[in-house]
């Protein structure tokens, strides 16, 4: 009888007990499903400061009920030895195991097990980030410039969200294509559950964000479309759903009367919502991936995108793309949708079909085949 494959997935546990990102998901949805996965056996690995008092796994992480192992250091200080040293390796701390697995990016060295690490973006490297040339980003393009080169030049196995993501370590980090591999993201199945539901009403006057107010997400493109849009549509509204805020863009879109805020939504609570809006504008400067245009996509919801990063390598044609991102290219794409049902309708079944090639079992299969090899 074959073995099985004996994997540690690697975790810093305050990514699985927050309300959940695209981060958030990936990590719950991978190590669950390589656990689920025939032929695996699957340990967490964590610093035991992370743990319950009894060592085992916080009720309020997504990844509860998994067996655990505990580091003896804290997760900064983990970070800090293993940006310093080989030593100790990880596996010293979880014998036996033929990988050590991070679903984040997390670098540990191991001495007898093999590594994979997951990369999620490179958002201070992007031009199109309007805080470029800050202080902050200058400093974390320092520090993640020798987490890249660690990475790319000793991990057995780079894992990118994206190919887009993939090329930028190829080219920028020298990591060798043959230690690459593209997993992707997949969609959660309640958004697929409401684009099958029978859509017959939805809201001319409604259009919806799903991001935080900041500059990774576009913020000063919303808000000068909202100008533009109160203007000529002065009953249409933009609804927000999401937290990460930047307090000068929440003060100026609370400011303006044809924009909500909503707050966190609720995964299964948004999925249901999506199919009640005209659309949704997804204008990010920076993108590694763009799960939220796919779970639009998946739910009946047209998307109106821009071109940038790795929007339209996920998007593909069934994204109505921006020739840029002014607020006047902006209006004539919600136009389009407001003069034509027929037109709207051919953009939604666009997107389902597009979104159904991402499901987060196809990506579990993807990093299962990977380690098995």
């Amino acid at each position: 009888m074959t073995k099985p494959l004996r994997v540690a997935a690697y975790v810093d546990l305050r990514y699985t007990t927050r309300k959940p990102t695209g981060v958030d998901k990936h990590i719950a949805r991978m190590v669950h499903g390589l656990a689920d996965y025939t032929g695996f056996d699957l340990s967490v690995v964590a610093p035991r400061s992370q743990l319950t008092a009894d060592g085992s796994l916080p009720r309020s992480s997504s990844l509860s009920g998994l067996p655990v192992r505990a580091l003896p250091m804290t997760n900064m200080q983990a970070r800090m030895l293993w940006a310093m040293s080989s030593w100790p390796p990880i596996d010293r701390f979880c014998p036996g195991v033929d990988w050590v697995y991070s679903p984040q990016e997390l670098w540990a060295p191991a001495k007898n097990a093999r590594t994979a690490v997951t990369i999620h973006g490179a958002t201070y490297f992007e031009r199109s980030y309007p805080g470029y040339h800050s202080a902050w980003a200058r400093f974390e393009r320092s520090r993640m410039s020798w987490f890249f080169s660690q990475v790319c030049r000793h991990a057995d196995l780079v894992i990118s969200v994206s190919h887009y993501l993939e090329n930028f370590l190829i080219d920028n980090f020298g990591l060798d294509p043959r230690r690459s591999l593209v997993v992707g993201n997949g969609i959660d199945e309640c958004f697929f559950a409401a684009g099958r539901e029978e859509q017959v009403n939805y809201d001319r006057d409604r259009i919806l964000v799903v991001g935080g107010l900041n500059d990774w997400d576009g913020a000063s493109h919303i808000l000068a479309a909202a100008d533009l849009l109160h203007r000529k549509f002065p009953s249409v509204t933009i609804e927000i759903a999401g937290t990460f805020d930047d307090d000068r863009y929440v003060r100026a879109a609370d400011a303006r009367p044809n924009i909500r805020r909503l707050g966190y939504v609720e995964t299964e609570k948004l999925a249901v919502m999506m199919p009640g809006y005209l659309a949704m504008l997804y204008l990010p400067n920076v993108e590694s991936f763009g799960m939220v245009a796919l779970e639009a996509m998946a739910s009946g919801l047209p998307v109106i995108a821009c071109r940038r990063t790795a929007v339209p390598e996920t998007a593909g044609d069934a994204a109505i793309y921006l020739a840029d991102e002014s607020p006047e290219s902006i209006l004539a794409a919600i136009e389009s949708l407001l003069d034509s049902v027929a037109i709207r309708t051919t953009w939604i079944n666009r997107g389902s079909a597009r979104a159904a090639g991402f499901t987060w079992q196809a990506c579990i299969n993807r990093l299962a085949k990977a380690l098995a090899n």
